[in-house]
C-alpha cells in the first residue's frame, strides 16, 4: 500500500497547516518519519532495495550486513557504505552540502541513502526519487511514501539545530514574536546561524563508471528523454504540415473560411510549447550525456596502467583531452540533429510526392540526399587527415615546451625549429581541403537543392499539368527539404568529427571497464594491527613465543615490463609484519621501484602470490589495497597538482577537509621541517603552489610527497627514494617524523 492512500501523508501542506505540521518546530514533524526509517542492522537491505527501485540493476548477491564497528564513526560508516555499494555493483557518492543548501541537494541526488543522526540507534532513509517538492521514500516492505522535502530536512538537521535552538527560542521570546509567525522567524534565524555549516551523511547511488554505458544512460533516463525529443520533433513538424494544409488550401482555393483560419492559428499556437519542450529536452540530454562521458573518460584515465601512461607523451594526452571536448559537443548535437533532419527529409519527400511533379520529385530529393552523404564521407576522410596533422603538431609542441631548458642548454640553435615549416605546410594543405568540404556540405548542397528542386517542377509546368494547389504544395516541400538538408549536412559533419575524436579517446573510454568484481565489504578492523602486535606491547616472553601476524606477504613474485626481454622482478619473496621498519637497497635498474609498485598495488604481478592481511589484490580490490598501502613514488613519477598546498597534502583523504584534517596536515608539515615554508606562504595551507609545484624547491616537494603518504593513515607506507634530495640535517628531521608516524615502513634507497 503506497503512502498516497494513507492518512497523514501526501502533498506538502500549505498555509497555516504547514506551520502547524511540517514546519512548526524542528523535530516535531520529523518524528513522523519513524515508520520510514531503516535500522542500522538492515542497512545492506536498504542499499539493495534502493538500487533495485532506482533502476540501477544491482548484482544478485546477498545483502551485506554491517557490524557494530562500522557505526562507531562517520568515516567507518562511509567506508563500509562505499564497499557495500561496490559489492552490489553500484557506486555510492558521498554528498556534502551547506545547511541552507541541503534541501536542494536532497531534491537532486535520488536515489540516495540519508543518515539520520541523533538518538540511541542509527537510522537511515532510502530516497528513491522526487515529485515536485516532495521525495519518494522507500519503506522496509518496499512500498513508497511521498514525504515533503522540508520534513526530511528538519530530521537531518535536527542534531545540528538542537545546539542553537534554545538560544534562538530565547531571542524570539525576548523579541515578542507572535506565535503564528514564530515558525518562520525561527527558520530564518536558523538559516542565518547555521547557513555556512556543512552537513554530510548523504550517499547518492549510481552505476559505477566502469559499468556498461547503456546502463549508465538508462540510469540517467536519457533514452526515454531521447524518445520524448523525437516524439516532440515528429509532432511539431506534423503540425507544421497541417498548418500549411489548412491555411494554404483555403487561400489557394480563394475561399477564406474563418473556421479554417482559426484551426490553423490553434495548430500554430500548439507548435510553440512543442518547440520549448524540444529545446529543454535537447539541453537536458546534452548536459546529462556529456557529464556521463566526462565521468567515464576520467575513470578510464585513472584506470590506465602505469606502462601505458609512460609510453604516451604529454602532447598525445593533451590531444586526447581536446578530442574529448569534441566528443561531448559534436556527438550529442550532431546525433540529435541528424535524426531530426532525417525525419524532416522523410516528411519533405511525402509532401513532394503530393505535389505537381509527384514521385519523380521525391526521387530527386532522395538522390540529392545520397549526394550529401557521399560528400560527408569525403569530409570524414579529409577531417581525419587534418586531425592527424594537428595532433602531431600538438604533440611536438608540448614535447618541445617540456624539454625547453634541456634543448636551450644542449641543442644547437640552428636545430631549434627543425621540421616546423614542413609540418605547418602540411597542416595548411589539410586545412584548405577541409574548408572546401565544409563549404560543399554546409552551403552549396542546401542552396543547390533550391535550384534543383525548382528545376524539378519544369516538366509538369511545360506540359501544362497540375493545379495551382499542387504547385504550392511542391514549393512548400522544396523549402522544407532545403531546411532538412541543411540540418542533415550539419548533423553528419558533426558525427564525422565525433567519430574521428572517438578514435583518440576510445582507449580511455574502454579502460574504465577494467578490473574485476569488487569484494564484499570488510569490517573496519580487518587489516588493522591488533594492539598486542604493536612494537613494545606485551612482555618480551610473549613476543618471543608469538611473532606478530604479517601485514604483507609476497611469495615468488615476478614482473616484466612490456617490450623488455628481461623481467624486472624474479621470484621475490618477503614477509612484512606490523611495526617493521625495512630498508631496501640495491643498484639502479635492480627492480626496487618495480617491487614497491607491486607492494603498493600500482602494478599487478605476472606470477606469484601477494597478500595483504591474508587477502590477495583480487579479493581486496585495487582501491581498498591502495587505502591500506600508501606509497610515495620516485620524484619523476610523483606530481604536485594544480591547487592549494592543502589539496596536495590531503588528496588521499576525504575532501573537503575538516578542521582536524587541516590541523593534522600542518602538524606533519612542521615535523618534516616545512614550517618555514608555511610561514613564507601568505595563505598558509590554502596557498596555491602552482602547476607541477614550480614555486617549491626540490626538497620541499619531496617532503610534500612524504607528508601526503603519511596523512593517508595507511597500515604500510612505502617511500621510494624520498630522502635523496634532502640535506643531512633535514633528512634526520624528516626520518624522525616518518618513524614516529608510519605504523609499518618500507624505505627504498641507493646503497
Amino acid at each position: 500500500m503506497t503512502a498516497e492512500a494513507q492518512p497523514g501523508w501526501g502533498a506538502p501542506p500549505d498555509g497555516a497547516q504547514a506551520r502547524r505540521g511540517w514546519g512548526a518546530r524542528p523535530g516535531e514533524a520529523a518524528d513522523a518519519l519513524g515508520a520510514l526509517e531503516w535500522p542500522a542492522e538492515r542497512l545492506g537491505d536498504a542499499l539493495e532495495a534502493l538500487a533495485l527501485q532506482g533502476g540501477l540493476r544491482p548484482r544478485a548477491v546477498a545483502a551485506p550486513i554491517p557490524t557494530a564497528g562500522h557505526l562507531r564513526s562517520a568515516d567507518a560508516l562511509g567506508a563500509w557504505i562505499d564497499q557495500a555499494a561496490g559489492y552490489l555493483g553500484v557506486e555510492a557518492e558521498p554528498i556534502a552540502a551547506r545547511y541552507d543548501e541541503v534541501g536542494d541537494a536532497l531534491l537532486r541526488v535520488a536515489p540516495a541513502l540519508v543518515w539520520l543522526r541523533g538518538g540511541e540507534a542509527q537510522r537511515f532513509l532510502a530516497v528513491v526519487g522526487r515529485s515536485g517538492q516532495a521525495l519518494s521514500v522507500l519503506r522496509a516492505d518496499r512500498s513508497t511514501a511521498r514525504v515533503p522535502v522540508e520534513a526530511i530536512l528538519r530530521r537531518v538537521a535536527r542534531p545540528l539545530e538542537a545546539q542553537v535552538l534554545p538560544e534562538v527560542d530565547r531571542v524570539l521570546e525576548r523579541a515578542g514574536v507572535r506565535p503564528r509567525r514564530r515558525a518562520r522567524a525561527r527558520q530564518a534565524l536558523l538559516r542565518e546561524r547555521l547557513g555556512p555549516v556543512v552537513l554530510d551523511g548523504i550517499w547518492s547511488l549510481r552505476p559505477p563508471p566502469g559499468a556498461s554505458f547503456g546502463r549508465q544512460l538508462a540510469a540517467a533516463r536519457i533514452p526515454r528523454r531521447l524518445l520524448g525529443l523525437l516524439a516532440a520533433h515528429a509532432s511539431a513538424y506534423t503540425l507544421w504540415i497541417l498548418v500549411w494544409t489548412t491555411v494554404g488550401r483555403s487561400i489557394l482555393d480563394d475561399h477564406l473560411d474563418e473556421g479554417w483560419l482559426y484551426a490553423g492559428a490553434l495548430l500554430l499556437a500548439t507548435v510553440v510549447p512543442l518547440r520549448q519542450l524540444m529545446a529543454w529536452l535537447s539541453g537536458v540530454v546534452a548536459i546529462d550525456a556529456s557529464a556521463l562521458i566526462k565521468q567515464r573518460l576520467l575513470a578510464g584515465a585513472l584506470a590506465l596502467d602505469a606502462e601505458e601512461v609512460r609510453s604516451e607523451g604529454a602532447g598525445r594526452f593533451l590531444g586526447r583531452v581536446i578530442e574529448s571536448e569534441a566528443i561531448e559537443a559534436l556527438a550529442m548535437g550532431g546525433g540529435v540533429g541528424a535524426v531530426a533532419s532525417a525525419f524532416e527529409l522523410a516528411a519533405a519527400a511525402v509532401v513532394l510526392a503530393q505535389g505537381a511533379a509527384g514521385a519523380l520529385h521525391a526521387l530527386l530529393l532522395v538522390a540529392w540526399a545520397a549526394l550529401v552523404v557521399a560528400l560527408c564521407a569525403r569530409f570524414y576522410r579529409r577531417r581525419a587527415r587534418w586531425t592527424a596533422a594537428r595532433l602531431a603538431m600538438t604533440h611536438d609542441l608540448i614535447e618541445r615546451l617540456v624539454g625547453h631548458r634541456t634543448r636551450l642548454a644542449q641543442e644547437r640553435s640552428g636545430r631549434w625549429h627543425h621540421g616546423e615549416d614542413e609540418a605547418l605546410s602540411q597542416y595548411l594543405a589539410r586545412s584548405l581541403e577541409l574548408d572546401r568540404s565544409q563549404i560543399e556540405i554546409g552551403a552549396l548542397m542546401p542552396r543547390g537543392w533550391l535550384i534543383a528542386g525548382i528545376a524539378g517542377l519544369l516538366p509538369p509546368f511545360l506540359a501544362g499539368s497540375g493545379s495551382t494547389a499542387a504547385y504550392a504544395v511542391a514549393l512548400g516541400g522544396v523549402l522544407l527539404a532545403s531546411r532538412a538538408l541543411q540540418g542533415l549536412s550539419a548533423g553528419l559533419s558533426s558525427l564525422a568529427s565525433a567519430a574521428i575524436a572517438w578514435e583518440q579517446v576510445s582507449t580511455l573510454f574502454m579502460a574504465a571497464a577494467r578490473g574485476g568484481a569488487p569484494p564484499p565489504p570488510l569490517p573496519p578492523d580487518a587489516g588493522r594491527t591488533p594492539p598486542g602486535a604493536q612494537e613494545g606491547a606485551g612482555s618480551a616472553g610473549d613476543a618471543e613465543r608469538r611473532a606478530p601476524a604479517p601485514v604483507l606477504e609476497a611469495h615468488e613474485l615476478s614482473f616484466r615490463h612490456k617490450g623488455r626481454p628481461r623481467p624486472a622482478v624474479v621470484d621475490a619473496s618477503l614477509r612484512i609484519a606490523a611495526g617493521d621498519r625495512i630498508l631496501l637497497e640495491g643498484p639502479s635498474g635492480g627492480g626496487k621501484s618495480t617491487l614497491s609498485a607491486l607492494l603498493s598495488g600500482l602494478r599487478a604481478p605476472d606470477a606469484g602470490l601477494l597478500l595483504l592481511n591474508g587477502l590477495d589484490r583480487h579479493m581486496l580490490g585495487p582501491a581498498a589495497w591502495r587505502r591500506r598501502v600508501a606509497a610515495a613514488p620516485q620524484f619523476h613519477e610523483n606530481y604536485v597538482l594544480g591547487g592549494t598546498f592543502a589539496y596536495n597534502l590531503l588528496m588521499g583523504r576525504r575532501w573537503p577537509p575538516r578542521p582536524d584534517d587541516l590541523a593534522e596536515a600542518e602538524e606533519v608539515c612542521r615535523e618534516l621541517g616545512l614550517g618555514e615554508l608555511l610561514g613564507r606562504m601568505p595563505a598558509g595551507l590554502e596557498q596555491v603552489v602552482g602547476e607541477t609545484g614550480w614555486q617549491l624547491s626540490h626538497g620541499e616537494r619531496s617532503r610534500l610527497y612524504i607528508a601526503r603518504a603519511l596523512l593517508q593513515g595507511a597500515e604500510v607506507v612505502v617511500l621510494d627514494e624520498s630522502f635523496a634530495a634532502l640535506d643531512p640535517e633535514t633528512l634526520e628531521q624528516a626520518l624522525r617524523c616518518v618513524l614516529r608516524r608510519a605504523r609499518t615502513l618500507v624505505v627504498i634507497a641507493h646503497p
